[in-house]
């Protein structure tokens, strides 16, 4: 999977992985696994698009026959002076990286800019840097311990042990992997409600580091602390407004039972089924019944095989066998009409003079597209034949013709896609009888895109 298709399916998982958390992790006191939940969700969200789940389409395919490689039949794209929309939608993605790029870069700037205008002190396992004015909170941002003019003189022993929770579980690396992420996905506003929980569960499990050593006012002290703390980006100072509230309840908060681990379990089946929801069609035949046949007046004398020493060939090879396809193949006016899109799988056989015979179609999509297909197979020239033994043979072939329309001709037609209700001669049908009806039968076919109903009259 690639392309739009791809961030579509990732910013799914992404919000199924967020609303689970949502629903039923957020309240626990398991801070160490919400952390580890919101960080690997996304990184499976990143990853679960390029899972293909077994399937059993494969078994409809005939035992042994040769499956050729796919070929592709298309509108040839119009000449036009502007960007198509696919293009529009890139260039548009492409300024939101650079803007998210620039605004990533600015707030790094502001933050190492602010920790060289203060003094260095090298300690054990951090760096302390004080600073000779009160325009910024207190923080920690990877190594370093980042104290204001009053917190420098102060040291409160509470904010110093947060700050250095913060550093030794190294939270600011969760923080910068989240804003790359949004770099690439800055259209997606779960990325924000990410950043968000991820950054509270920080403050927990900094606050509980505190807490090792009992401090009954430390609430208090969190709450007065933060009557003069300004906000500010990829810091994480020791009190922020937005996570005050929450912190103070889950202080006051008994730890969760075991039994609540069990909220982890219920996202599997969800991601089970959104991952099964998003699986690319499999381009194999589903049905070995012949809906339609071209037959030659060609007789087949002996045993037909499927897999042989010498494979038959197409004359020139099958760079030349696409040429034929190419020139020899029309996209149906029927099917462009309706936006029918999607993969036609033609058998045959190659006799052992080289000829096509017994052309049949496995699997098709309607609209004229199916009897294109047979037809141009049917008539392709005399192939030379397979070998078995050194002698020549009749072997049996699969081939998929792949019928789809440039993304201008798409956008054209997306109006079938969308359409909720089809009528043929005044009468309601389905979207699959619609498919199954032939092209031949149309008169006249209207399309209104504000009721989405297209409308057919047969001759």
């Amino acid at each position: 999977m690639s392309g739009l298709p791809y961030f579509l399916v990732t910013s799914l998982y992404m919000l199924l992985f967020y609303s689970c958390y949502w629903l039923f992790l957020r309240q626990n006191t398991f801070f160490g696994l919400n952390r580890a939940y919101l960080l690997t969700s996304i990184l499976l969200s990143l990853v679960l698009p390029f899972l293909h789940l077994p399937g059993g389409a494969s078994d409809a395919l005939p035992v042994g026959t040769i499956t050729l490689a796919d070929f592709t039949v298309g509108v040839a794209p119009a000449q036009t002076d502007g960007l198509t929309v696919t293009q529009w939608i890139w260039l548009i993605y492409g300024l939101g990286i650079v803007s998210m790029l620039i605004r990533l870069g600015l707030n790094l700037r502001s933050v190492f800019r602010l920790i060289r205008s203060g003094s260095s002190q090298r300690q054990t396992d951090f760096t302390l840097v004080r600073l000779r004015s009160d325009s910024s909170p207190s923080f920690s941002f990877g190594r370093y311990l980042v104290l204001n003019r009053t917190d420098s003189l102060n040291q409160p022993a509470a904010l110093l042990r947060h700050e250095e929770a913060h550093i030794r579980q190294r939270h600011t690396a969760d923080v910068l992997f989240l804003e790359l992420v949004q770099v690439a996905f800055w259209f997606n506003p779960v990325l924000w409600l990410y950043k968000h929980a991820l950054q509270e569960v920080h403050e927990f499990l900094a606050d509980r580091a505190v807490l090792k050593t009992p401090q009954p006012d430390y609430p208090h002290q969190l709450v007065a602390y933060a009557l003069n703390v300004p906000a500010a980006a990829l810091i994480t100072p020791f009190v922020s407004k937005s996570t005050l509230k929450q912190r103070i309840v889950m202080l006051q908060k008994p730890a969760s039972n075991h039994r609540a681990l069990l909220g982890y379990a219920l996202v599997l089946p969800f991601a089970t089924l959104l991952a099964m929801c998003t699986q690319q069609e499999r381009d194999l035949p589903q049905s070995a019944t012949a809906q339609v046949t071209a037959r030659k007046a060609v007789k087949v004398e002996g045993e037909v095989l499927t897999v042989v020493e010498n494979n038959p060939e197409f004359p020139g090879g099958m760079k030349k066998m696409g040429e034929y396809l190419q020139q020899n193949l029309k996209y149906p006016a029927a099917a462009q009409k309706v936006n029918a899109q999607g993969r036609v799988f033609v058998n045959f056989i190659v006799t052992k003079t080289g000829e096509i015979t017994d052309v049949q179609l496995l699997k098709g999509i309607g609209f004229g597209a199916d009897e294109e297909a047979v037809r141009a197979v049917a008539r392709m020239p005399r192939w030379k034949p397979g070998t078995q033994n050194g002698q020549a043979v009749n072997v049996r072939y699969n081939l998929p013709i792949n019928f789809q329309l440039d993304e201008k001709t798409a956008d054209n037609k997306s109006a079938f896609s969308g359409a909720k209700q089809f009528l043929i001669d005044g009468k309601k049908v389905t979207e699959a009888e619609l498919t199954e009806f032939s092209p031949d039968k149309i008169k006249r076919m209207d399309v209104d895109k504000d009721k989405g109903i297209i409308s057919i009259t047969t001759k």
